[in-house]
């Protein structure tokens, strides 16, 4: 990627004042971990998150975690105590938790950002630099990224472009426009899900078909995080994806209404029922 995260990383570091071990060892104790921004962490599959814990538990966490340094009012405009210094945690989750779990000592870099925006920004960014991301991984960021700039020009630490937003970012990735605002959909649907479930599906721990999650995304009547599983047949239908059962249902009025039209409302109201089933198939 054009994008050098090296680079990168030490510009926003290059300014932070060298911390005395007593300090970083209060930061530590004082991370916190913002639910907001989980989803722009890469989930691991059961087998990956197996692995990394046996490898820390052998050698340590060698790799260092990444702070945001910021204060309550930039996470929190109403919060009781605006200036108290936050420390966020934005990059190790899974590193993280393990070393909490099983008390292990690890390192840290602190980065400092103007905005929560700009931390979405870098995080989407560093997720689409590494080399071991499933495709649907790579999907659902560059999903992210094109859902959050299409149509923002000048954004973060970017060359502000003209035109089609969806052509900038296949270029920059090899894929076609189309694939583009096909990630759009696909992380919009993942959106729908119950925060839990989005790890599950992107961590592959759930088997579920891309086309039915970009339709999710598509669906402009489910509401964001409220979708808590992917199989139709469960008892509570309030929260499932009934994407077939609803197109089947429907294929079934439009021939009904085929076999006895006879008026123009007849008409009318199979054209109303086509467009309707279009947002099931």
């Amino acid at each position: 990627m054009a994008k050098d995260f090296m680079t990168g990383l030490k510009s926003v570091t290059a300014q932070l004042p060298n911390s005395t071990f007593s300090e970083l060892e209060k930061i530590k104790k004082e991370i916190v971990v913002v639910e907001e921004l989980r989803q722009f962490i890469t989930p691991l599959s059961s087998d990956e998150l197996s692995n990394l814990e046996s490898n820390i538990l052998k050698q340590g966490c060698k790799d260092p975690l990444a702070i945001w340094e910021t204060t309550q009012k930039v996470l929190d405009a109403n919060s009781d105590n605006p200036e108290k210094v936050v420390y966020v945690l934005i990059d190790g989750h899974n590193r993280y938790s393990i070393c909490q779990k099983y008390a292990i000592d690890f390192k840290i870099v602190l980065l400092q950002f103007e905005s929560i925006e700009q931390v979405k920004d870098y995080m989407i960014d560093y997720q689409l630099g590494r080399r071991n991301l499933t495709p649907e991984q790579m999907s659902y960021f560059r999903g992210l990224r094109y859902n959050r700039e299409k149509g923002i020009q000048g954004k973060y630490d970017r060359t502000e472009k003209e035109g089609d937003f969806s052509e900038i970012l296949a270029t920059e990735f090899k894929v076609s426009p189309r694939t583009i605002k096909n990630d759009g959909n696909f992380a919009a649907g993942i959106a729908k899900l119950a925060p839990e479930l989005q790890q599950q599906v992107l961590a592959g721990n759930i088997n579920t078909s891309r086309s039915h999650i970009q339709n999710l995304g598509r669906d402009e009547t489910i509401e964001s995080g409220t979708l808590t599983s992917l199989n139709p047949f469960k008892e509570n239908e309030t929260d499932l994806v009934k994407v077939s059962d609803e197109s089947i249902n429907r294929k079934k009025e439009i021939a009904k209404l085929v076999i006895s039209i006879s008026t123009k409302s007849d008409y009318l109201a199979l054209v109303q029922k086509v467009k309707e089933l279009k947002k099931f198939i």
